[in-house]
């Protein structure tokens, strides 16, 4: 049976390199046949979301493994409200925005929950 594994990136992008680990643990979770994979970006994490240029300040790049989550059908998600809350952030168009309700809705029904 199929397992929902749920990626919970809550740090900014480009001071760490937790951001990019994590969206490579994502992928590394699709190799398990069968099982559905979501990178949820909450917090500072939604910068990340964003159409980012990490390459400029010596950050790690996150474009190959956001571009590989997509075309394995995986699901990318941010929290609304927190991107509501940093005025100029626009998410990418791959990207769902969803209200609190719904990431929490998200979490609660995941089979694991992979925080960064």
């Amino acid at each position: 049976m199929a397992k929902q594994v749920t990626v919970l990136i809550r740090r900014p992008p480009l001071t760490s390199e937790k951001t990019a680990e994590a969206l490579r643990v994502a992928v590394g979770y699709t190799l398990a046949g069968g099982q559905r994979v979501t990178a949820c970006f909450v917090g500072d994490g939604v910068h990340a979301a964003g159409p980012l240029r990490p390459g400029l300040v010596g950050a790690p790049d996150l474009e190959k493994h956001l571009v590989g989550l997509k075309a394995l059908g995986q699901r990318l998600v941010a929290d609304a409200a927190a991107v509501r809350e940093r005025p100029g952030l626009t998410l990418r168009p791959e990207v769902e925005a969803l209200e609190p309700e719904e990431i929490l809705s998200l979490l609660t029904d995941a089979d694991l929950v992979v925080p960064f």
